[in-house]
């Protein structure tokens, strides 16, 4: 090899070592190891490559910290491909340059290898936090869990889900939103954390501590989505009528603003057979109220609403309001915000999704449901579902 190419293809210490080499005649490098790679742990780190050709290296060594640390290996040749590996514990966390050698037993060394690699520990540990929870549906004797969405450049893998009694989790990977239990145990806990790799080949996870909790059954609203059930349709049971009553809502006289007798509340327009209100064309509507009682225990809950249609509904003649109320009926229109017996209520002045997060501070029976005032002509609101989840 030429001093040129030596220049130009080689590091400053490999040229002074060629240097050293040189002025006492022959060259003899050991095999330099190839393929060198970095796998990143806790408080540690694995580094691997392979040799094929020199039979005569007996250790490799490491040093890092520019030398000032180091370790020795023993090799064992195999007379083919070996791989030499290494971890090195106790490591501080940080990013390391490491240089690489191999030697043989009359002290010829290689020319070096590099490879760059992190070390992770607390400081990484504590940026990690377990996947939310958004829901624990418990019905009958089968636990839903629904996970929020997370931000996957924080190495997160998944999270474990250990039920009491088992000896081993349940994996439920990061793609999956909701994870369903089957024979769920009603009063039983079930623990879980999240698992997280700081790179994709690293040779630790890390987790989150463990979070224990009871889920209870989910409170069930009845007749609570499209097509919704009437009693009554256009004041006739079982007449083909756009508007009707509906079954298993408290509906009050309000409310009902078609036909003779009056019905409210159900609106079949365009086939969606859907809960709705309407001034267009009827009576204008002053505290129309619709709710059902269901039971709660004491728990985080959020009220989920879709609201698929609207007319007029931010414009200051229209108020309408979903609400979760301390118990049986919903207050007027005007009494709903700073009201100690609301436990939680959201304006409707869009269509969309509507999210209401309260909470229960004790088992007790409560009112669902909304309130319409609607003081201009042609304002309208079609509802298509309801729901309540347990929130963690």
């Amino acid at each position: 090899m030429s001093c040129f190419t030596i220049l130009w293809s080689c590091s400053d210490q490999e040229y002074d070592d060629y240097k050293k080499f040189a002025n006492g005649g022959e060259i003899n490098y050991t095999e330099k190891v190839d393929s060198l790679k970095a796998f990143s742990g806790k408080n540690r780190i694995m580094l691997e490559g392979i040799i094929d050709a020199d039979p005569k290296i007996t250790e490799f060594r490491v040093f890092w910290n520019d030398g000032r640390d180091s370790i020795s290996v023993p090799v064992t040749r195999s007379g083919g491909v070996d791989t030499l590996s290494v971890t090195i514990d106790d490591m501080p966390e940080n990013i390391y340059n490491f240089q690489v050698r191999t030697y043989d037993a009359a002290g010829n060394k290689s020319l070096i290898s590099n490879v760059t690699g992190s070390v992770y520990g607390e400081r990484y540990q504590n940026t990690l936090f377990n996947r939310p929870v958004l829901a624990n549906d418990l019905v009958n004797n089968t636990l839903t869990i629904s996970y929020a969405s997370m931000d996957l450049t924080t190495g997160v893998i998944g999270t474990e889900v250990l039920l009491d009694g088992a000896s081993e989790p349940i994996f439920v990977p990061i793609d999956s939103e909701e994870y369903e239990i089957s024979d769920y145990v009603v009063n039983s806990s079930y623990k879980y954390r999240t698992l997280f790799l700081p790179e994709e080949t690293a040779i630790d996870t890390f987790y989150t501590d463990y979070v224990s909790f009871t889920p209870i059954p989910k409170p069930i609203l009845v007749n609570a989505s499209a097509p919704f059930e009437t009693t009554v349709r256009g004041g006739e049971v079982g007449a083909d009528n756009r508007w009707g009553t509906l079954a298993d809502w408290t509906t009050n006289d309000a409310a009902k603003t078609f036909g003779d007798p009056p019905v409210g509340g159900f609106d079949d327009n365009e086939n969606l057979d859907a809960m709705g209100q309407e001034s267009w064309g009827s009576p204008l509507i002053r505290n129309g109220k619709i709710h059902q009682q269901v039971a709660l225990k004491k728990a985080d809950y959020s009220l989920r609403v879709f609201v698929r249609n609207g007319n007029k509904l931010a414009e200051p003649g229209t108020k309408v309001y979903l609400t979760i109320v301390n118990g049986d009926g919903l207050p007027n229109v005007d009494n709903i915000e700073n009201n100690d017996a609301v436990l939680g209520y959201k304006r409707v002045t869009a269509t969309g999704d509507y999210v209401i997060d309260f909470t229960s501070t004790e088992e007790q029976m409560v009112s669902v449901g909304v309130v319409t005032d609607f003081t201009i002509d042609q304002s309208y609101w079609k509802i298509m579902s309801w729901d309540i989840v347990v929130r963690n």
